[in-house]
């Protein structure tokens, strides 16, 4: 089932509005296949700004925090190639109808998988994806890292990574394995590194009754050297409009209520998706707090 975004904006020259629609449209593919009338439009976008010419990403970084979660909703980084600005692929996290998580790094027009719990998809879109099952935690941040990991005569290979408590003594490492694309799909087109929430669950007779969910974002950075500095890094750059969604009471069959709210996510100056619910709960309560308190 093709589903179409309702808020679409051109992140860098070239990049389609095919990549958006193939997105969605492999989500509810793969990991909700017996979903036939899934909730439209109830998603929503962070985007960052890398700067002029940020076309050599080759690893990208990037602190992520799940204040809460929900059902049938998904928390992934998405982006496009250079070479191919209409595909790319996401690393993230989703859970399903009830509420069990999984980590889970995908790819389009892959050839091959390795390391993982890795198998192809078909339909509208083929690929590879690796995923593993995982328990979602508000308490801690995460890292999601994703780097070009080794180069052959016909390809190149990509690794996925999800960090526990990154940068602690408590940090843990799970590698969701590698995928291996086209050799001339080398290099990330900075500019279409985005965060992206999605409730994917079946319908809902009011739009304002989908599961809040609250997805904080730091600023992603990119080409980290061996001294652990990055060459590349971003600044927000606007968001979905909740204007443009069907939703706009609550009351509506289509579309989700959400707002996107400039966030310091530990010392990065990011941004929080809260994702569902009503107006009325989008605020970070009281009851809960960053990872180290804050």
């Amino acid at each position: 089932m093709t589903r179409k975004n309702y808020s679409m904006k051109k992140l860098s020259p070239g990049y389609s509005k095919l990549l958006i629609v193939s997105m969605l449209t492999l989500f509810t593919a793969i990991f909700n296949p017996a979903n036939a009338q899934q909730q439209q439009y109830a998603n929503a976008y962070t985007y960052w700004d890398f700067g002029e010419d940020a076309n050599d990403v080759q690893n990208v970084e990037q602190k992520i925090w799940i204040a809460m979660p929900a059902f049938s909703t998904q928390w992934v980084m998405t982006w496009a190639w250079v070479a191919d600005p209409a595909h790319g692929g996401y690393l993230g996290f989703n859970t399903d109808e009830n509420g069990k998580g999984q980590a889970l790094f995908s790819l389009w027009n892959a050839s091959q998988a390795s390391g993982g719990v890795c198998k192809e998809f078909g339909g509208e879109g083929v690929g590879w994806s690796c995923r593993t099952p995982f328990e979602i935690r508000p308490d801690v941040f995460y890292q999601l890292r994703l780097s070009r990991t080794r180069s052959e005569a016909d390809g190149v290979w990509w690794g996925g990574w999800i960090v526990e408590n990154p940068g602690s003594d408590a940090s843990k490492e799970t590698s969701l394995g590698e995928i291996k694309v086209k050799s001339e799909m080398n290099f990330i087109r900075g500019n279409s590194i985005n965060d992206f929430s999605e409730y994917y669950g079946q319908t809902r007779e009011k739009c304002g009754t989908v599961p809040l969910s609250i997805f904080g974002v730091a600023p992603p950075a990119a080409n980290k050297d061996a001294s652990g500095n990055y060459s590349r890094n971003s600044k927000l750059n606007g968001s979905s409009d909740p204007q443009q969604n069907p939703c706009k009471t609550g009351d509506e069959a289509q579309g989700t209520l959400f707002k996107v709210e400039n966030y310091d996510l530990g010392s990065a100056s990011g941004a929080l998706i809260f994702l569902g619910g009503t107006g009325n709960d989008h605020t970070l309560p009281g009851s809960i707090q960053q990872p180290g308190g804050k």
